[in-house]
């Protein structure tokens, strides 16, 4: 479902032909804004919301031989899992990021990045729980997500936090929608939660998420 759109392409250029020559022009900033990307209904299986934010993104690119400045708004929202004392056990994020395309050239690197890229770029999503490291791959799934198939890559990893060592999964998921990048990151055994139980939870989440 599409719930936001802010000026998608804002000025995103014209094509003339000069003298048997294209040309492309653009204004001198060129913003692209995701469509909001949620959890519907996450409190069913036992997460509830915890942050939603614009991330703006500006960087230099250059089409057709002319550089501008391009700013990219991501959307973020996370929610969490919380044991009875309050603790996170588990916390759920996604990602929208708009597809930038300027004369026949995909300019997001979210395009390109694997699932491993995906996590390492957004893992600052995580913080607050310590720092993920040893992340090492163990299988991939099939899932649906905003109605598409995703290949959801699973990885097994650490946190450490003030000395502490937790051993945590994540589960990763991209695919593209409606001009936009959709990303899905599940963390789990935060705090030492049991990991046991939740690989429907991470699916249920997926297939929950409305963009």
């Amino acid at each position: 479902m599409r719930l936001r759109r802010v000026g998608a392409v804002v000025a995103v250029g014209v094509l003339l032909t000069v003298a048997g020559c294209t040309q492309l022009l653009l204004e001198e900033e060129t913003a692209f804004v995701a469509a909001e990307a949620n959890v519907t209904d996450a409190a069913e299986v036992g997460f509830t919301h915890n942050t939603s934010e614009w991330q703006n993104v500006s960087r230099s690119a250059e089409a057709a031989e002319q550089e501008r400045e391009v700013t990219v708004s991501n959307w973020e929202t996370a929610y969490l899992n919380r044991s009875a004392d309050g603790t996170p056990g588990a916390a759920f994020v996604v990602v929208s990021s708009p597809q930038v395309r300027l004369a026949g050239q995909e300019l997001n690197p979210v395009a390109d990045w694997s699932q491993r890229d995906l996590l390492t770029e957004f893992s600052d999503q995580f913080d607050q729980f310590g720092n993920l490291s040893n992340v090492e791959e163990r299988e991939t799934r099939q899932m649906t997500m905003v109605g598409k198939e995703a290949d959801v890559r699973v990885f097994n990893a650490t946190v450490r936090d003030d000395g502490e060592t937790d051993d945590v999964v994540v589960s990763v998921a991209k695919v593209e929608h409606e001009g936009d990048y959709v990303v899905a990151i599940g963390v789990r055994g935060l705090n030492g939660a049991e990991l046991g139980t939740t690989d429907g939870t991470t699916e249920s989440l997926v297939r929950r998420v409305e963009h």
